[in-house]
């Protein structure tokens, strides 16, 4: 997705993720633009209990529609196993929306989304 695409700044505040006395930014983000001019941005929510909510201005940006994928599953600790090989998958996100200027994206806890604004 951002390989050989041009790298984007993005200017958001993340709330922190506290855990046992110690803090991180709960939310990381990466965009890029690639050659045919659609912008990829990589959202990904490192609290495993609160859904947090990202507003980032994109009124730089022409787009039309905004499309997204999702990675997440109900308990942290899943994984993918033989026995069940789907458990931890891709999935369709629509928690992205413009509105006005702004990119508004609802993250799910333990959550990574992707998406392509065109």
């Amino acid at each position: 997705m951002h390989q050989n695409a041009r790298s984007l700044v993005v200017k958001f505040n993340s709330p922190d993720y506290r855990y046992n006395g110690l803090k991180i930014p709960a939310v990381n983000v990466s965009a890029s633009r690639d050659s045919m001019g659609a912008v990829h941005i990589s959202l990904v929510n490192l609290d495993p209990a609160k859904a947090i909510t990202v507003r980032t201005a994109v009124e730089n940006l022409i787009s039309k529609s905004v499309t997204g994928r999702i990675l997440t599953s109900e308990r942290f600790t899943d994984i993918n196993t033989f026995r069940e090989p789907e458990k931890v998958k891709p999935a369709v996100f629509s928690g992205a929306k413009k509105q006005g200027g702004e990119l508004v994206v609802t993250l799910p806890p333990k959550s990574v989304v992707v998406l392509e604004l065109k």
